[in-house]
């Protein structure tokens, strides 16, 4: 049955029930004016509830990334770590490190965590690359318990940037590493 067949049923139901003409027509004119309400309406919170999810998804994938790129990082770091080379550097201060590595695109000196990198004492340094950025790697020994820890420092450029206000340690089979951003430097403590 099509919409007329169904106006023209009501209409005579409507009559039959001997309601005037005039209100019969405005009934059925209401009907037809429901009937064009747009789809849309209908669909507006759904689309609306999707569009949030969506980009809930999209947040957490992309935290995800940046969390499991964060243990690579780590994991590259505290590897190195393990595998001590000659330092080309032998120094005993940041300033002597920066000094010697001139080359360097930026200040290997701490600013955020210097009261924590006061209980290690710099003994040598090397140029290095970390996720193909610049990276100081500096041998550093623990005043108080004498451990040799590394100390990596480098630009928050390139893929690195996704790392920028990262403050956490990571907990690997071996080694504890420390990350932090620091005047959009990535400094890395491994011990």
């Amino acid at each position: 049955m099509n919409d007329q067949e169904l106006d023209r049923k009501i209409r005579d139901l409507f009559l039959s029930e001997r309601l005037p003409a005039k209100s019969v027509q405005r009934i059925l004119q209401q009907g037809r004016n429901e009937k064009k309400i747009v789809w849309w309406r209908y669909w507006a919170p759904v689309a609306a509830a999707a569009v949030v999810v969506m980009i809930f998804s999209f947040r957490m994938a992309r935290d995800y990334e940046n969390e499991e790129f964060y243990f690579d990082v780590a994991g590259e770091i505290a590897m190195r770590h393990n595998n001590y080379g000659k330092f080309d550097v032998q120094t005993a201060s940041f300033a002597d490190v920066q000094r010697e590595l001139e080359n360097l695109a930026f200040s290997v000196t701490p600013l955020v965590k210097q009261k924590l990198l006061s209980a290690y004492e710099v003994i040598g340094a090397r140029y290095c690359q970390l996720e193909g950025q610049q990276a100081a790697h500096l041998q550093v020994r623990n005043r108080r318990t004498g451990a040799l820890c590394t100390l990596y420092v480098a630009s928050l450029k390139g893929p690195l940037a996704a790392l920028k206000r990262m403050d956490k340690r990571v907990d690997l089979e071996a080694n504890h590493v420390d990350i932090w951003e620091d005047s959009d430097r990535l400094f890395a403590l491994v011990h």
